[in-house]
C-alpha cells in the first residue's frame, strides 16, 4: 500500500543523536516497523558535533533513502538549539521531537493524529513511557512553582484537584502541566505560534518552559495513557557536579522567564537555604551552595560555553 500523502497529516521526526549512532538507528527503525503505511512521515536526524564522525556516518547510512535528511552541527548546540535547527528542515503538519534512545512497541502516530485531529486546541502531547524492563516511568509532571519548591507534590495536588498525580493511572487523555522531552508531539502550527524551544536552554526543563508557553496561547498539554513507548535511558552513573550545575541553571532561567522576578527570588532564596543546610552535613554539595551564591542564575556559566567545535570534513 502506498502512503496516501494527499489525505494523511504528513508527520516531522526530529531526532538528535549525540554520541548515539546504534540507538539512533535503532530508533528510526522501530518507528518505521511500527508506523502504518498510510501515515507519511519525513525523518530529520541533527547530529550535534558527536565524536568519531558520526554525523557522516548517519549522512551515508541515510543517503539513499528519501524520507530521512541529516542535518550536521559542528558543535553541539544541547536540546533546545538542535531541534531548532533540526525544525528548519521539517515540513509537516506535526512535529514530533524524540529521543535517540527511544523505541516504538506499537503505530502511536496514527493515534495521536487522530487526537490532535479532534482537538484543536491541544498544542502538544505525550504518551505513556516504558523504562527498558517495560514498567512504567513518570511521563507528566507539574510546573515547578513556589508551592511545588517550598511545600512539595502533595500541598500542590491538595490546593489545585485539577493537577494529575505523577503517578496517577490515568484512563483517558487528561490536560497536564507537561509531558517528559523524550517523545514530545507537537502542532506544528502551535510550536511556531510560542516560539519553540528556547535555544539558550542547553539541557533540562525545555518541556516546562515550552508548556508554560503554550498554555499562556491558551493550548492545552495533554497526556494520552493508552500509548506506550520505550525509553532506554541510562541510569545515573551517580553525583554529577557538571550536570547538577546545569539543572540549578535552567531551573532558575526558566522560574525567571515564565514565572517572574517576586517568584524567582522566592525560590532561589528557598534553594540558597537548602543547600546551605546540605553542605553542612555533605561536602558534595558545598561547591553547589557556592555556585547558586554567586553564578546560579547566569546562563553564562552553562556548559554550553564549554563545547569544542568539531573539524568540518566530509571525508
Amino acid at each position: 500500500m502506498e502512503k496516501n500523502t494527499s489525505t494523511q497529516p504528513f508527520i516531522s521526526v526530529i531526532i538528535l543523536n549525540y554520541n548515539t549512532y546504534q540507538l539512533t538507528l535503532d530508533c528510526v527503525a522501530s518507528i518505521k516497523q511500527h508506523t502504518s503505511e498510510n501515515v507519511a512521515v519525513e525523518y530529520i536526524i541533527v547530529d550535534n558535533a558527536s565524536a568519531n564522525n558520526e554525523g557522516l556516518s548517519l549522512q551515508n547510512k541515510f543517503q539513499n533513502q528519501e524520507d530521512c535528511k541529516v542535518v550536521r552541527s559542528y558543535i553541539n548546540l544541547g536540546f533546545g538549539a538542535g531541534n531548532v535547527l533540526g525544525v528548519q528542515q521539517a515540513t509537516g503538519r506535526y512535529f514530533a521531537f524524540i529521543n535517540s534512545d527511544v523505541l516504538f512497541t506499537e503505530d502511536c502516530f496514527s493515534e495521536m493524529v487522530s487526537f490532535m485531529e479532534s482537538n484543536d486546541d491541544v498544542g502538544v502531547c505525550g504518551i505513556q513511557i516504558l523504562n527498558r524492563e517495560g514498567e512504567k516511568t513518570i511521563s507528566q509532571r507539574p510546573f515547578e512553582g513556589v508551592r511545588y519548591k517550598l511545600f512539595g507534590k502533595k500541598l500542590l495536588y491538595r490546593t489545585d484537584p485539577n493537577i494529575p498525580r505523577i503517578n496517577a493511572e490515568l484512563i483517558v487523555p487528561t490536560q497536564v502541566d507537561f509531558v517528559i522531552g523524550s517523545f514530545m508531539f507537537f502542532n506544528a502550527n502551535a510550536y511556531r505560534e510560542c516560539g519553540g524551544f528556547d535555544p539558550n536552554i542547553f539541557l533540562y526543563y525545555e518541556e516546562f518552559d515550552i508548556c508554560y508557553r503554550l498554555k499562556k496561547l491558551e493550548y492545552k498539554t495533554v497526556f494520552i495513557p493508552s500509548l506506550n513507548y520505550i525509553h532506554l535511558e541510562g541510569q545515573s552513573g551517580g553525583f554529577n557536579i557538571l550536570r547538577k550545575k546545569e539543572h540549578l541553571l535552567s531551573y532558575l532561567y526558566v522560574v525567571r522567564k515564565n514565572l517572574g522576578f517576586c517568584k524567582f527570588w522566592i525560590i532561589k532564596s528557598f534553594l540558597l537555604l537548602t543547600y546551605f543546610f546540605k553542605a553542612i552535613f555533605k561536602p558534595k554539595y558545598r561547591p553547589l551552595f557556592k555556585f547558586l551564591l554567586f553564578h546560579g542564575e547566569s546562563l553564562a556559566h552553562s556548559m554550553r560555553h564549554h563545547q569544542k567545535q568539531l573539524e568540518n570534513t566530509s571525508e
